[in-house]
């Protein structure tokens, strides 16, 4: 759903923004789905449910409502509906509507966390099942969004659920009650439901051995006549249990690492595992075929025709299989762990970079979507900093080192060893490209001679981590903020400060210098946005980020013809505010985590924000 900008004040530019696009599958299990429409697949990416055309990057459709990363999601048969839950104070689950793409119903009953949801086969109920803590499994009713019933669930952890059509009368005829499945540590249980009633009984499945199953279950399955459950394990194998007599009848192997997603299908089983592989047994249950995905299987979702199928890894890679000697078609690829910065090459918007604590730097094509290049960094730590100049990457990482990558072929140019104790913490290019400056851990800025790598300059005024550096057009003169609540302005020709400013309260987290480099911005603890003007010691102007003061923003950047700029921080907002009034022009909602970074495209038509939720969002910025 587009943000909705905040009315705009009396003298304050018109803006708006609206988000264009997310690359973020965030590789929840199960968070995966081919629409029966046979056009779209539906994902999670962080917080938000993403609606997303096979053939049109562009064709996306938003679904927020969510404060936290979802945890489990489902789609009902018809793909009329999806379900999504979360954990945390807010562990509602929200049900939503494919066509209108608008929520139904929020249902706020889970303490804790949601764990695992399914929709029954006719689409009247959903099933939805608490975290460990929270232990409670409620029977839905989507016609008005009541409780049909509400009881505990296991006692063992439950991992999965699904239903089984209605219950079987001894001659195997359907009665009017539901049958569901709840798997997880060492049990499986038979529930039969009265919807009438709102009645649950519960019986255990029989095990083989001394009665107790030695295997976790994973993910669980009907056959296609509901008289069979599969149950994948963290063992490597399957289970058949027979409806009929509530009774494991044989385990199959299938792969190593554990089977991580499961289907049935006429032809008989297909499983995804923990090493990559995705094996097709047919009904007599003998492997077929297999194939090897970049990554644990951790969602599987069938074409309506069954032909084929999508798959989505936890190492953020979601494909297209087709069943019919499983040839495999990369559909996109996406960090799978916090995205900590992003950048773009100078006077260059049709490309940006970003870095991930996935240990992965990644040049992203902006008009498609697509990656263009993959640079690889092992045991450096997080990624702190990142620069894009046109023939190279430079980033900064906890370890202390900073590493430039080529922009081409991701592989590596130089380092730069010990650079900062404890981590380079900021980056800045010069405009020349001449040479770079790093802040540090240890308070420190340092300046580096860009050919031979070679330290040119030591300043050190700050006492705790430099958190952000701008620099001037003139390449000599720059601005550094740190956490000890100080910005300074450098003479990089004398080595010396210039002028020194400081904060009323808490560090500062970011600064932006105007176009005509005569006002600075900053942000940080004291959750306000502050302009100052270097000549005068007291702020020219200063703005609460949030009416609460409780928007703590990490990261600010100004737009290039200097009219605009954007902050972003703890609230997971995207706010666009007018640079000479300092009043907020729009707000755009969408991240479910900390947001670490964000830049304007040269051509200030975009802007790119990253985040904790491992999700990387482009906004269309409209002035």
């Amino acid at each position: 759903m587009p943000p909705h900008p905040e009315e705009s004040k009396a003298g304050a530019v018109e803006a708006s923004i609206e988000l264009e696009h997310a690359i973020g599958f965030s590789g929840t299990p199960g968070c995966l789905f081919y629409h029966p429409s046979g056009e779209h697949f539906v994902f999670a990416a962080g917080g938000t449910v993403v609606i997303q055309s096979f053939l049109d990057p562009h064709d996306q459709h938003f679904l927020s409502g969510h404060t936290g990363p979802i945890t489990c999601m489902c789609m009902s048969k018809s793909g009329r509906y999806f379900a999504s839950g979360q954990n945390g104070e807010d562990s509602d689950v929200l049900v939503w509507d494919f066509e209108s793409k608008k929520m139904l119903y929020r249902l706020s009953e889970h303490d804790h966390g949601v764990k695992c949801i399914a929709f029954s086969d006719d689409e009247l109920l959903l099933c939805t099942i608490g975290i460990d803590s929270d232990k409670k499994m409620i029977i839905w009713d989507l016609s008005n969004g009541y409780i049909v019933s509400n009881q505990k669930s296991n006692p063992q952890p439950t991992n999965c659920v699904t239903w089984g059509g209605m219950v079987k009368d001894i001659k195997r005829r359907d009665t009017d009650k539901y049958l569901l499945v709840t798997s997880g540590a060492k049990t499986s249980v038979l529930w039969e439901l009265d919807p009438f009633l709102g009645e649950l009984t519960a019986e255990q499945v029989h095990t083989t051995g001394r009665g107790e199953q030695v295997r976790e279950n994973t993910v669980v399955d009907f056959s296609g006549d509901k008289e069979t459950i599969y149950c994948g394990t963290t063992s490597g194998d399957f289970g058949l249990i027979n409806v009929r007599l509530k009774k494991l009848m044989k385990t199959v192997p299938a792969c190593r690492l554990g089977i991580m997603s499961l289907l049935s299908w006429p032809e008989g089983v297909i499983c995804g595992g923990g090493d990559g592989t995705i094996t097709t047994f047919d009904s007599r249950l003998i492997d077929r075929q297999q194939c090897k995905l970049d990554g644990p299987v951790i969602a599987m979702s069938f074409s309506p025709d069954k032909a084929e199928l999508v798959a989505g890894t936890s190492t953020g890679f979601v494909y297209r299989v087709r069943l019919e000697g499983l040839q495999t078609l990369l559909v996109c690829e996406n960090h799978c762990a916090h995205v900590k910065c992003v950048a773009y090459a100078p006077e260059s918007s049709d490309k940006f970079a970003t870095a991930s604590m996935d240990n992965t730097i990644r040049i992203w094509d902006a008009g498609d979507y697509t990656v263009l290049t993959t640079a690889t960094v092992k045991d450096a730590g997080a990624p702190t900093c990142l620069v894009y100049s046109l023939d190279m990457l430079i980033t900064g990482w906890e370890d202390g080192k900073i590493r430039a990558h080529n922009v081409d072929s991701g592989t590596p140019l130089w380092l730069i060893d010990n650079a900062h104790r404890g981590g380079v913490t900021a980056l800045a290019l010069s405009h020349n490209q001449r040479f770079i400056l790093t802040g540090g851990k240890g308070g420190e800025v340092r300046v580096w001679e860009l050919r031979t790598r070679e330290l040119v300059s030591h300043l050190k005024e700050h006492t705790l981590p430099v958190r952000s550096i701008a620099l001037y057009e003139d390449n000599f003169h720059a601005i550094s903020c740190s956490r000890d609540r100080s910005f300074l302005c450098w003479d990089l020709r004398s080595e010396r400060k210039i002028t020194s400013h400081q904060q009323r309260m808490g560090g500062i987290n970011g600064v932006a210098l105007s176009k005509d480099q005569t006002v600075v911005l900053t942000v940080g603890q004291e959750r306000r946005v502050t302009s100052w003007d270097l000549r005068d010691q007291n702020p020219t102007n200063v703005r609460d980020l949030s009416p609460n003061l409780d928007d703590e923003a990490m990261t600010i950047a100004l737009s290039h013809d200097g009219t605009l700029f954007a902050t972003a921080g703890t609230s997971m907002l995207i706010k666009l505010w007018d640079f000479a009034t300092l009043e907020l022009l729009a707000v755009g909602e969408g991240h479910s985590g900390l947001v670490n970074d964000l830049k304007f495209s040269p051509d200030d038509r975009q802007i790119v924000s990253v985040g904790d939720d491992g999700n990387v969002f482009v906004w269309n910025c409209y002035v």
